[in-house]
């Protein structure tokens, strides 16, 4: 019993710790891959990848490769980041935006995984080009 009070406890510690994050603001670009290797790995997703310069403003431990995440609010992403529906003849859409994030959950298990954040809202977004495929 005290074991699953403490595991509950735990979880809403690190609940109210995640929303508790202040707003943070992003410029880079974002990528709905539908590819079948990007599907195997991240699954379908619309994924993030800040400016370098920006990779400090999140709140993950130092790593050696690149800063990037999926957003945890899917839906309500690809509808503010108004991104294309799948189209057979590409393997994806990418564009710049300027996005408000309020919510960063670093993926700091082994193995396979990412990095999450919920999408806020959007500051602007560029017009999406096509990810050919290869």
């Amino acid at each position: 019993m005290k074991l699953a009070a403490t595991v509950l406890l735990t979880a809403a510690c690190l609940s109210a710790q995640a929303q508790a994050q202040p707003p943070i603001v992003l410029d880079g670009q974002y990528s709905a891959r539908t590819d079948e290797m990007s599907l195997e790995i991240i699954g379908n997703r619309v994924c993030f990848a800040p400016d370098k310069a920006q990779w400090g403003r999140l709140p993950r431990p130092a790593a050696p490769h690149d800063a990037w995440f999926c957003f945890s609010n899917d839906g309500e992403a690809r509808r503010l980041l108004r991104v294309p529906a799948r189209q057979a003849d590409n393997c994806g859409w990418q564009a710049r935006a300027r996005i408000v994030i309020d919510t960063y959950q670093p993926y700091v298990e082994q193995g396979d995984g990412n990095d999450m954040a919920r999408l806020a809202s959007v500051v602007k977004v560029a017009q999406p080009n096509a990810i050919a495929c290869e």
